[in-house]
């Protein structure tokens, strides 16, 4: 169940964001997506599918596929982001978290967003609502691991604060602070740039968007 946290609306999806020239959809993710995930799979690039899922062509077997669309929604969430200015709603994106058996305010948390679509503000948008569905049900810290070559992404990571890491063979394991609202980032210019995203999803779920 939602609840208010620090005054902010209760998390409720769906929600609609204007991002930078695309309307976004943001909703759990169900089973009856395994076609609009199969779809975005095949639309990303090697390069995107190596540093999300470390193998240069990501094609989900039945147990994959399942995994990713079944999920329980309190120790593994998974939000989706689909293109509410087409019609049919394309898949575009998708964050999800776990929860650590051993400590469950520690989430292993993950993003994708179709190359199309990235550049846009997609993927901090899922951020920012994964951010407050997290936070809300009691987890204060993402985990990710990382290719170490990916430097833009880590950088985007890096940039959310307060960040911890280790390397292990190639791949950086990096815990980051659960932010709910655009006023918990420390004061700088790389956060300038991104508490749009906090601001944008806390505004819709005021308005009920």
């Amino acid at each position: 169940m939602s609840t208010v946290i620090s005054g902010l609306p209760p998390f409720r999806l769906p929600i609609v964001v204007e991002a930078r020239g695309v309307r976004v959809r943001i909703r759990p993710i169900t089973r009856a997506d395994r076609e609009r995930v199969l779809e975005g799979l095949r639309q990303i690039s090697n390069e995107t599918s190596y540093h999300r899922f470390f193998t240069p062509r990501f094609t989900p077997n039945e147990s994959q596929l399942r995994y990713l669309t079944e999920v329980d929604g309190e120790r593994h969430v998974a939000l989706g982001a689909v293109d509410a200015g087409n019609p049919a709603e394309p898949g575009i994106g998708a964050a999800r978290y776990v929860r650590l058996e051993e400590d469950p305010t520690v989430a292993e948390a993950a993003l994708l967003v179709i190359d199309r679509y990235q550049r846009h503000g997609v993927g901090a948008l899922l951020m920012a609502a994964l951010s407050r569905h997290a936070h809300d049900h009691g987890v204060r810290a993402f985990r990710a691991y990382v290719m170490q070559d990916n430097d833009e992404f880590l950088d985007y990571l890096r940039s959310l604060g307060d960040a911890r890491e280790r390397v292990h063979a190639g791949v950086v394991e990096i815990d980051l602070p659960v932010y709910t609202c655009a006023e918990d980032f420390p004061d700088s210019v790389a956060h300038e740039r991104l508490r749009w995203a906090w601001q944008a999803v806390n505004a819709a779920l005021e308005t009920g968007a």
